[in-house]
């Protein structure tokens, strides 16, 4: 369930209110507002609704013809219940959400922090210690601090919508928790010793038919506001995690033969595509669609020119 609150110059409400009965939307409410900074009277239309509703409801106000950024303001916010005469079953349909909410979502949760690094950082000194211990709850454990799965999808997600700079964010948050990961491994296998007592590597094509799994349930679980996304989220660290953990381990204690070491790396890189593709798959499986993404992509170049 969400609400879409969109903020526009007085005398566009009924427009907005409009597109909202157009999408099903049985009541909106508009109120006017004055704006400081732009010292101008505005008007706000609200309309609390379900899931699929609010997308509608949303892509129809950032694809009319009127809509600009520079005047006019979108948001949405997920609701934990509303009390109408809809049904409860209709009301609570949690899928798919606006695409604005995907897109942002995964800005949010790659911005490199020092609490991104700390969690990355954390996570991966518990996975190197479960990994030479062979210690699954360890491992489980230090999967749920992993931060992999949200930046491989915005790397997908950002080239398929043609905005580069959220591609090169999830880059950027990858690379980092990759070699934050290397770094864990060394450290721990420099103060504990060895040997790695995990070996439950998987060969190229269980990784790539595993990861493909992934892939297509990322996307959806993003989508889906009652997704258990940290699900997900924990099998894509398991299958992205050991492999920079496994080198840094290597770095200390020596690699094994260059066959073995280039299959482990070159099994990492397809854990990478494979998952990046599924998970742009299951985006386009829900029907989110590209020329969606466009529209908001566009307004937020336009309002940063």
């Amino acid at each position: 369930m969400h609400e879409i609150r969109v903020t526009v110059p007085e005398g566009r409400g009924k427009d907005v209110a409009s597109l909202a009965r157009n999408v099903g939307i049985k009541q909106v409410s508009v109120y006017p507002v004055f704006a400081y900074g732009p010292n101008e009277r505005k008007e706000v239309i609200s309309a609390e609704t379900s899931t699929p509703k609010a997308r509608h409801f949303a892509d129809a106000v950032l694809t009319a013809s009127w809509f600009d950024s520079a005047e006019c303001t979108l948001t949405s916010r997920e609701l934990r219940a509303i009390v109408t005469e809809d049904r409860a079953r209709e009301i609570t349909r949690p899928m798919v959400e606006p695409p604005i909410n995907v897109f942002e979502d995964l800005w949010q949760l790659n911005n490199i922090t020092v609490s991104y690094f700390a969690r990355a950082f954390a996570g991966a000194i518990l996975l190197a210690y479960g990994m030479l211990q062979d210690n699954p709850i360890t491992i489980v454990v230090a999967a749920l601090f992993l931060p992999f799965l949200s930046q491989v999808l915005a790397i997908s997600f950002g080239a398929w919508s043609g905005d580069w700079s959220l591609a090169g964010q999830g880059l950027k948050a990858l690379t980092v928790s990759t070699i934050a990961s290397i770094f864990a491994g060394a450290i721990v296998t420099y103060l504990h010793g060895g040997p790695m007592l995990f070996q439950h590597f998987s060969s190229l094509l269980p990784s790539f038919a595993i990861s493909a799994v992934i892939g297509l349930a990322a996307g959806p679980i993003t989508a889906d506001d009652a997704g258990r996304r940290y699900f997900i989220g924990v099998a894509a660290a398991v299958q992205y995690g050991i492999f920079p953990v496994w080198f840094g381990y290597c770095l200390i204690r020596g690699f094994p033969p260059s066959g073995v070491t280039a299959v482990r790396i070159g099994t990492f890189g397809i854990n990478v595509a494979t998952i990046a593709m599924g998970g742009l798959l299951g985006y386009l499986l829900l029907r989110i669609k590209r020329k969606d993404v466009e529209v908001f992509v566009k307004h937020r170049r336009n309002r940063h020119a």
